[in-house]
This record gives structure tokens, sequence and C-alpha cells, in this order.
């Protein structure tokens, strides 16, 4: 009988703890009901100086009501942008922004909050928030946003063993490498690189390898932490052959970021459904 009583004792206690965890579970979903999940479209976005971008931010809309939306840059006073009770509110805008950020007013009833800043600047550059507010109750996520220069290399050869890659307005200051096809040191060869100032602070890039052998692929990589271009080339008896390609290196490509937002806004329904 004891030891009836013993496993009847642990039963209850087993119960016990079941309900405070559910009690638990109850009372954070009922706090987790105040507060909209939403997702930016990367942990980091870059921008080129005087290119258009856009500062991804998507959410569940309240279809019904009103959907505030605010852009804050952190470490600057005012507002980047704002939206409120289907107006834009721009009286307590920072000057840095005004007239270069706007937001897809048409696309707000469908959860998009994107920024889109044009002709963006060097001191564009830091960390954003996004907060949107309506009866759902109010979220908010950030992203940082860095902006250099970079363009895509041509790639010319101005003597029979002579090849020259040239690329502009780059910032910061660019590394500029060569390499073989094979991946082997580059021998018996002559490398020359100039960086001719341009305007705004940036950086044109010029750099020659003298000494290529024919029928040999040739790599110059011109690289920063934001971007690299690549320009191969080769001298045949044929003449020269070129191909090169840019690569900005945002963290999410738009693709992977598209993806990310349709399962985040999947999430937030999920969410949104436990909370009737």
């Amino acid at each position: 009988m004891a030891g009836i009583g013993k496993v009847i004792f642990r039963i209850m206690i087993a119960i016990i703890v079941i309900l405070v965890l559910l009690i638990a579970l109850i009372i954070g979903i009922g706090i987790a009901g105040s507060k909209i999940t939403i997702a930016v479209t990367g942990v980091y976005t870059v921008g080129r100086i005087s290119d258009d971008v856009i500062l991804g931010c998507t959410f569940i809309p309240d279809t019904t009501q009103a959907n505030n939306i605010q852009w804050e840059k952190v470490g600057t006073s005012g507002v980047v942008y704002k939206y409120e009770n289907g107006k834009s509110l721009l009286n307590d805008q920072n000057a840095a922004f005004k007239g270069r950020a706007s937001l897809f007013l048409g696309e707000i009833i469908n959860g998009n909050a994107s920024l889109k800043l044009t002709q963006v600047k060097l001191s564009d550059a830091g960390t954003y928030r996004c907060i949107i507010t309506n009866s759902k109750g109010t979220g908010d996520d950030t992203l940082t946003f860095k902006v250099g220069g970079y363009t895509s290399v041509s790639v010319s050869s101005p003597s029979n063993d002579t090849l020259r890659c040239s690329s502009s307005y780059w910032y910061p200051k660019p590394n500029v490498t060569w390499v073989r096809d094979s991946g082997a040191n580059i021998t018996n060869v002559t490398i020359k690189t100039s960086f001719p100032p341009a305007l705004n602070n940036l950086t044109d890039v010029t750099t020659e390898l003298s000494g290529a052998q024919l029928d040999v692929q040739y790599s110059c990589l011109i690289h920063t932490d934001l971007a690299q271009a690549v320009g191969v080339s080769m001298l045949t008896e044929f003449g020269l052959q070129t191909t090169s390609e840019l690569t900005v290196f945002n963290c999410t490509d738009p693709l992977a970021a598209t993806y990310l937002s349709v399962w985040a806004l999947l999430l937030c329904l999920l969410l949104g459904s436990t909370h009737h």
C-alpha cells in the first residue's frame, strides 16, 4: 500500500508540474499577442554611392485598420520616414533624408514596409530600425546598411604580352590580386597597379600584368569587404579573350531574401492564429 501511495504522490506532482507549464505557456502566448513579428530582408544591405537602394521590411498587416510605420537611423535625430493613419508625417524627418526617402504606399496593405533611399551617400551608412504599430501590437527589427563604391572591370591588351584591368569609382580603396587559372603562383611577370583619385573621395583602379603567356588564363581581382570585380583574360594567336563579373557581398541575395520573407510571414500567420 505504501508503494501505491508513493506512485500516486509522484503522479500528482507530475500533474502539478504540467499544469504550471501550461499556465506559463498561456501567459507567454498572451504576452506574444502584443508583439508583431516582422522581418528585415537581410542582416545587412550594401548600397552603391549615387544608386537607389531598398531596405527591406515585411510584417503581417491589419487589413481593417491603420498600419503605422516608422523608420529610424540609430544615432541620428528625427525620423527617416514616418507613416501614420494613412498619411506620411515628415515634420520630424531628418534633413539628410528629405526628398530621398519613401515607402511603397500601395504595398503597405500587403505587409510591405520597405524603405527606398535615392541617391545614396556615404553618410547614409549605419543601422536602421523598422517599427510597425497596428491593432495587433508593435514590432521592430534592425538592419545594417553599408555604402561603398564599385564597378565592373574592363580588360584590354595594350601590347602583345600585357593585360590591363581598369575599374572606376571604388570606395574604400580596394585590394588588387592577379591569379592564374590553375591557382599557381604567377612568376616571370611584372605587375603595376595605380589608384588615381576620382570625384567624391572615390578611387579608380588600373592594374597591368606584363609578361603574359599565350593560351594561359589570368584573372585580376579588385575587391573590398563590400564587392569584388573579376576580369578573366587570355591571349591567343587569334586575339584577346575576356569575360568579367561583379559580385556585391550582400548578406542575403534577393532570392534568398524572398524565401526568408515568405517563411517569416508564414511563421507570423501561425503565431497569429494562436492568439484568437
